[in-house]
């Protein structure tokens, strides 16, 4: 599953490599990250091409996609690695972790700082809506009792068609593992949302 997904992410990357080349090395296109000019892109035989309209083309928005859907997946094979790991609470690695310390830590590799708490992660970043769910994501939970105030955070690994979340966290029971939301039990009667940090 997650191959296939950094296959996808490698051959987004190759197209935008491809998309590039032919911008520097024809005459009927130009690139200029600098100015905020929408492309409209046509197709010229076997290279595209930019209407006469337009003057340049930009890659912002592609390129800040592919970054962060390239850092999501760097995340989360380091999250991997600690697959395992016990639980502690209070522990922040890498030894042993409890749940913010575990998001805290990994985050941390990646110079993304998070607050000491899933409490105070959970005002980290943005807020993302369920449908928009994607891997590298915080996804928040209240904690064993239950209610409406986050005790509990993990990081999103996957996320199915049907909308089903893969996440890895530090578990009470288990440590390091993965568990899956909506899953008809815990984790459905306790989640609370997503935040997006990078």
């Amino acid at each position: 599953m997650f191959i296939i997904k950094q296959a996808m992410t490698i051959r987004r990357i190759i197209s935008l490599a491809a998309l590039l080349f032919f911008a520097a090395t024809t005459t009927d296109m130009s690139v200029d990250a600098a100015e905020d000019t929408v492309a409209e892109i046509g197709d010229a035989g076997y290279a595209p091409f930019v209407s006469a309209d337009y003057d340049d083309i930009i890659f912002t928005d592609i390129l800040k996609s592919v970054a962060a859907e390239t850092k999501a997946f760097e995340v989360i094979d380091y999250a991997k690695g600690f697959l395992g790991t016990p639980y502690r609470r209070g522990s922040k690695g890498p030894k042993s972790f409890d749940c913010s310390g575990f998001t805290s830590y990994i985050f941390r590799r990646f110079d993304i700082n998070l607050g000491a708490s899933s409490r105070s992660q959970y005002l980290d970043g943005t807020y993302i809506d369920d449908s928009d769910v994607r891997p590298g994501d915080l996804v928040f939970f209240s904690g064993r009792r239950g209610g409406k105030t986050v005790g509990h955070v993990g990081i999103a690994v996957d996320v199915a068609p049907d909308g089903r979340i893969t996440f890895i966290h530090a578990a009470t029971s288990g440590g390091i593992r993965y568990d899956t939301y909506p899953d008809d039990g815990y984790y459905s009667n306790r989640y609370i949302g997503a935040r997006r940090v990078f």
